[in-house]
């Protein structure tokens, strides 16, 4: 086909074809085009696709090559001509829609032993990349998500100066979901023919898919020998889960041997800690139950969780199990040891013993229910699912220990009451009656003996007490020698201040972030493409998507395009033009510039926008333009010695405007004319907005996944499986999306964040249209916008939680007490509880402040180990307080106060150090970095420093204090017999520590009222 007389098309008909009269039916296919071109000719001719630059009053100059490209287009596809059928009726054919079909099958071109091409390969790589369809659908590939470790770098290479080398080539290769995939196969154009597979199933074949591709992919990439080019691969969680995902699993199941580990250490530890030489004293089987009780109590928790719809991740697995059985056992300990110090068996021991451990358990278990109940403010999955399943252990853990066990403690006194042997209990002690008293009809010397054996035996079940209290604890800080004990002090307050130093200093230099580099273990492929990923590409896809929005509004279309204009033109977003928006691409369909009716599928049916009928009021499918007053992009018109590959925008200024579209907004040229002109959809209404909506769908494929009432179109009669486009679409528009993305130049965790906060300027945070960014930078890395704020403020809320609830139970507790006035009670209530705050606050500033020196980023994992500290700290300080609180008013010095205080505690908060640090170390024989450098280190590093300010630092602050309001004991009788003094060094009296003292007794159980007045005395008080 040949334009009329010189370069003009709109003097007359255009012809059709001149099949030579010898073929078959030339003369009959000669009519039909004929009459088609004719029909269709003014039409086709427009003036308005690429008007005269210089004039828009004249219409003899048009780009020849534009109308050629167009009449070559629509007459292939006429079935009158060549019959071709359309690619987009045919997924199993490689097209570019345009007809043409042809296929992709066979090998790929191989680059081995091509040396002497290498200059011109890399020169041909050194201009615009193009897709398969040479740039038809998608325009030009940014080179910045292909090529990596260029020389010269991205920015500078071109065809006058091409590149030298290049040592990354990326390939994206793109899957269709699951839903997709069931409605391909059931195409009546598969291979071998058309079947149905549920969702389900198609899951399953692309979860296999993604696995075999990146194992055949991937295969011999740390093979040296394997050839020139090494293939890594990462694969996505779109559908169902990939490489991340994949390996997630794997590492989050991994956990059981070291879990397993822990445990037995956990056993073993403390029943030797509760281990005595005298084998009816030991408490090593009830201790062993305790700990099962412990263990399942957790994993009965876990399960709740997991009935609840809570799924296992990488920090329940990897975190809760070391540090929850470690809270667990810790008041275990406290329970047993509260026993064991009463010194008999009877109801009244059990109760007074449980007395004393009720309030600093459930203290303590309150403050770390309502720190992991703070953490669900968190949007990050891996901290508020982690902190439900930590809350429900500490429910369960709290039932445990003060409801079940307690029942076998109390089981466990019965059977030493009786004489049985522990662990072994049908043995019992020979002379010993069902009650435990020694029988009456031994002589003298058998019961001196009996006596000076179960004292030596005592004396023996206290040498963990001994050793760590006696011989090393109290000399150093509340010893008699002023030296020893100032040096200790100053070293303790010189310590705090070196540690809050360096906490400080490593929290003005901390990082932010977490790489997928750092999720994989180093002998992993993906981990070496997450490096490459990383250093030398630095890419992700990205999406933008609008709510209900008026679409019908001209002015909301404007801006809604703007953001998409503005997201693109950000530093870290690869170009893209703004038809590739479903809106604006919708607004040019409308338009007179639309080209659909140059490429259609029927001859004789025209597709633009101006030619759709809707059929309510008889109207058309037009746009109108609309002066660009908000900063529109403009199409890009080359010059005639320039080709760019983008379009630009689809506004034009005023003298790119045709005559006919200026008069249709009563708009003229004017000299110095600076104005440029968008096209808008103006007067559709909700239900012309579905139909025109409708008929683009159907024409053009549609874009912006809109919501329709109807899930698929009408079959195809002719191939089962296929639809038109047809469905109805949903009005109001409730929802849209933009065309994929692709960010780059990520090079690091900051710059990424750096993209997150370009883009949500202008989207998310944008207060007259709202919109939000979607792909894996905003699904990952938006956890760390504000990350450091986040743990400011779990951290502070954690803290004042805790401060609250032990004012709380303190005051309802010495207010139940009744021994000390109102007045006295609020104030002692206040000053400990802030206290236990401030012993919170500096063990939480320095665990975050170490952990950055030691390499920890601040992500969403540090951030819930380093929030873990105030359980910790608060397990420590409120026993220590809440005891210190109320030691017995016959105590009338600051370090004797604190060594009643210790002289208890010392033993059971010592071995909670020591199982944490047994389940905590287990974490580092793990074989993927990420969880020693996001787990070990910083749990190690909380358990540490808890115990250091909770068990060192707050027993010297204490010494210091010895204010009357803050004596809120009670006054024992025994004050009336002697001073605290007056016992010897050898045997201290219960009296120098009241009845909550863990200085055992050298005396042997003894039958009622067989002691004097005195001695009853000082036993009982």
């Amino acid at each position: 086909v040949t334009p009329a007389k010189d370069t003009r098309c709109d003097n007359q008909d255009i012809m059709g074809t001149a099949v030579p009269a010898a073929v078959p039916g030339a003369e009959a296919l000669n009519m039909q085009t004929a009459a088609a071109m004719k029909a269709t000719s003014p039409r086709w001719c427009t003036k308005f696709n690429e008007p005269n630059v210089n004039s828009t009053d004249t219409t003899t100059e048009y780009t020849v090559q534009h109308f050629a490209r167009m009449w070559y287009d629509l007459v292939i596809d006429s079935p009158a001509f060549l019959g071709l059928t359309q690619g987009t009726s045919d997924p199993y054919l490689w097209t570019t829609g345009q007809g043409c079909g042809y296929t992709l099958g066979g090998q790929r071109a191989t680059y081995t032993g091509k040396e002497s091409d290498i200059d011109a390969i890399l020169k041909d790589a050194s201009g615009q990349l193009y897709y398969i369809d040479e740039g038809s659908s998608l325009g030009p590939v940014d080179r910045n998500l292909l090529l990596g470790g260029t020389n010269p770098p991205i920015a500078e290479y071109s065809p006058d100066n091409p590149l030298k080398s290049a040592t990354v080539l990326s390939q994206i290769y793109v899957a269709l979901l699951p839903v997709a995939i069931a409605k391909r196969v059931a195409n009546c154009n598969r291979p071998g023919g058309p079947i149905n597979i549920t969702e389900a199933e198609a899951e399953q074949i692309l979860f296999d898919y993604k696995k075999a591709f990146e194992e055949s992919w991937s295969t011999d990439w740390d093979n040296g020998s394997a050839g020139e080019v090494q293939f890594v691969g990462f694969y996505d969680d779109q559908g169902v889960v990939g490489t991340t995902g994949r390996l997630l699993k794997e590492i989050t199941l991994d956990n059981g041997t070291l879990v397993a580990v822990s445990i037995v250490l956990l056993a073993l530890f403390s029943a030797l800690f509760l281990l005595d030489c005298d084998v009816v004293e030991s408490r090593v089987l009830i201790t062993t139950i305790g700990v099962a009780l412990v263990i399942l109590a957790f994993f009965a928790a876990v399960g709740f969780g997991l009935m609840c719809g809570i799924k296992i991740n990488i920090t329940i697995g990897w975190t809760l199990p070391f540090v929850m059985l470690g809270l667990g056992v810790d008041d275990m300990y406290i329970v047993l040891l509260a026993l064991k110090k009463q010194g008999g068996y009877t109801e009244e021991n059990f109760r007074a013993a449980m007395k004393e451990v009720i309030v600093p358990v459930s203290m303590t278990s309150m403050v770390n229910a309502s720190m992991f109940a703070i953490l669900n403010i968190s949007d990050v999955p891996a901290i508020y699912l982690t902190a439900r399943v930590a809350l429900i252990s500490v429910v369960f853990l709290y039932l445990t220990i003060i409801f079940c066990f307690p029942a076998y403690c109390w089981l466990d006194m019965k059977r030493q009451a009786a004489g049985r042997y522990d662990v072994v209990c049908c043995q019992k002690r020979e002379g010993q009656d069902g009650d435990g008293d020694i029988d009456g009809d031994e002589n003298e010397d058998e019961k001196e003996g009996a006596t000076e054996g179960t004292s030596s035996h005592r004396a023996a079940g206290h040498l963990w007490a001994s050793f760590i209290y006696d011989r090393f604890y109290k000399p150093l800080l509340l010893g008699d020698s002023a030296p020893v004990r100032i040096a200790s002090h100053t070293f303790v307050w010189i310590s705090t201040g070196v540690l809050l130093g360096l906490a400080i200093w490593g929290i003005t230099e901390r990082d932010i972030g977490l790489g997928l580099e750092d999720f994989f273990p180093d002998g992993h492929q993906a981990k070496h493409w997450a490096t490459i990923r990383t250093e030398e590409l630095a890419s992700w896809s990205v999406g933008i998507n609008w709510g209900a929005l008026n679409y019908s509004d001209p002015m909301v279309q404007m801006k809604m395009v703007k953001q998409f204009e503005d997201v693109i033109e950000s530093p870290h977003v690869a170009q893209s033009d703004t038809d590739q928006l479903w809106m604006a691409d919708l607004q040019l369909w409308a338009s007179r510039h639309c080209t659909h009716n140059f490429d259609r599928e029927d001859p004789l049916t025209l597709e633009c926008g101006m030619d759709q009928i809707y059929p309510k009021d008889n109207s058309t499918c037009s746009a109108t333009w609309l002066l660009n007053s908000i900063g529109r992009r403009d199409k890009i018109f080359s010059e005639p010695d320039q080709c760019s590959p983008y379009k630009g925008g689809i506004c034009r200024p005023t003298e790119w405007m045709h005559k006919d579209d200026l008069a249709q907004i009563g708009e003229t040229l004017q000299d110095d004319d600076k104005r440029s002109w968008c096209p808008v959809l103006d007067g559709w209404d909700d239900d012309k907005m579905s139909y025109c909506v409708g008929r683009w769908r159907e024409i053009t494929g549609g874009g912006g996944k809109l919501l329709l009432l109807n899930e698929t179109g009408t079959p195809r009669e002719e191939c089962s499986g296929e639809y038109y486009k047809d469905e109805v679409v949903k009005t109001p528009i409730l929802f849209s999306q933009g065309p994929s993305l692709f960010t780059f130049g990520l090079t690091s965790h900051q710059e990424t964040l750096d993209m997150l906060e370009e883009t949500r300027s202008f989207c998310d945070n944008n207060p007259e249209l709202h919109c939000w960014m979607t792909g894996i930078p905003f699904d990952y890395w938006s956890q760390y916008v504000g990350i450091f704020d986040i743990l400011i403020q779990l951290g502070a809320a954690s803290v004042g939680i805790g401060f609250f609830v032990s004012f709380v139970f303190l005051y309802l507790k010495l207010t139940f007490e009744a021994n000390h006035p109102q007045g006295k009670i609020v104030v002692g209530s206040l000053v400990s509880a802030l206290l236990i705050a401030i012993t919170t606050l500096i063990s939480l500033v320095t665990v975050t402040g170490l952990s950055f020196l030691a390499d920890v980023s601040l992500t969403g994992f540090s951030n819930m180990s380093f929030v873990l500290s105030v359980g910790f700290a608060v397990e420590y300080a409120v026993h220590v307080i809440s005891r210190w609180l109320r030691s017995d008013l016959s105590i009338k010095g600051a370090i004797e106060r604190v060594e009643y205080t210790m002289s208890f505690l010392m033993l059971p908060t010592f071995m909670s150090f020591v199982s944490s640090v047994i389940g905590i170390a287990c974490l580092a024989f793990t074989d993927f970095e990420f969880n020693k450098v996001f787990f070990f280190r910083p749990l190690m590093i909380v358990v540490v420093v808890t115990y250091y300010f909770g068990c060192w630092w707050l027993p010297c602050v204490l010494t210091l204090i010895n204010f009357d309001s803050l004596k809120l004991g009670k006054r024992r009788r025994g004050d009336v017999l002697s001073s605290v003094h007056a016992t010897t060094a050898a045997e201290p009296s219960a009296l120098q520590f009241g009845e909550n003292s863990e200085i055992p007794s050298t005396k042997p159980p003894r039958k009622e009222n067989s002691a004097s007045s005195d001695e009853e005395i000082v036993e009982k008080y």
